[in-house]
Parts: structure tokens; sequence; C-alpha cells
């Protein structure tokens, strides 16, 4: 009988050997969507009607800022398959992610990279916007960017020459 790659305990992918696997637990994906649930709840109770449109226009706004970070990270890097990222909204990858296997490395750098240039970028627009749609685009930057950088943290220790695989409820680690 023949199994799917997640579910072999020893797969290999031309020539790399999965050495690491995360597995988001759905619990920890109900929390994260609530989270987005309370921050909505906020904004309706402190903000009215001006909140849910900052709720929904800031989640807007970050994909903006988040598309362009992409790109502009994206012109130095030489090979066209690193540079395949798709837009989805299944949790808990929300919001932009690679689209196929992608560099330990690669995948680190690049959330870096958002995570600070997100914060700078939705900085300088401080001065133009109001208090509720800055804070809208400074949760929703986090609440995107944090199961991300938490990935990074789970596969820290492992080296930065191997391939990430994002699934629907998993990360694995492949290494030569």
């Amino acid at each position: 009988m023949r199994q799917s790659l997640s579910e072999q305990q020893a797969a290999t992918i031309y020539q790399y050997q999965l050495v690491k696997r995360k597995i988001i637990r759905p619990e920890l994906v109900q929390s994260h969507i609530l989270i987005a649930v309370i921050f909505v709840a906020f904004q309706l109770l402190m903000y009215g009607r001006a909140g849910l449109f900052s709720w929904l226009f800031g989640f807007a706004v970050i994909q903006v800022i988040h598309l362009i970070i992409l790109l502009l990270t994206f012109i130095r890097v030489e090979e066209a398959a690193d540079r395949r990222w798709v837009w989805g909204i299944t949790p808990p990858w929300f919001g932009f992610k690679p689209a196929n296997d992608i560099k330990l490395q690669l995948f680190r750098r690049v959330h870096r990279q958002l995570f600070w240039l997100g914060l700078c970028g939705t900085g300088i627009l401080y001065p133009w916007i109001s208090e509720s749609l800055m804070i809208s685009i400074i949760c929703w930057h986090l609440w995107l960017i944090v199961p991300r950088l938490l990935l990074s943290i789970a596969f820290r220790k492992q080296k930065k020459e191997g391939i990430l695989r994002l699934g629907k409820y998993e990360a694995s680690y492949y290494h030569r």
C-alpha cells in the first residue's frame, strides 16, 4: 500500500531525507483565528464602525506592504523557483507563502525582513493614518508573521542548507 509523503516517517525527496517535522495542532490554529476575532471585537468596542473598517482595510494594507517587501527582497534572488510565492487564506498560513519547497536559510531571511521592514513601513505611515488603522496594521502584521517566526524558531538548530516544505497542518525540514 502506498503512503502519502506526509505519512512516511523517513521520506526522501530528490536526495533529501526528512530530518524534522513540526505538526501544527488544530488547537493552535483555532487559537490563532480566535485572536483575530478578539481583535475585531476590540476594534468594534473602541472605535465602532470605523474600527471595523480599519480592521478590514488594515488587512489589505498589510498585504500590500508584505507584497512590496517580498518583491524587493526577491530582486536579488537568482533562482526563479525561489521567487514563486502564492497568496492564500488557509490557516495557519494566511497571506503570502512559498509555493514550492524553499531553502530554510531563504525562508528565515525573507521572514526576518518581512518582520522588520513591515514594522518600519507601518511606522512610516504613522503621521497620515488614524489611530485605529495604525493599531489594525500593526496587529495584522504581527498576526500574519508570528506563525512563520515561530516556525523559524522551531527549526533554528537545523542546518541552513536544508529544504523546508509547508503543508496544510505541518512543516517538514529535509536535508541531504
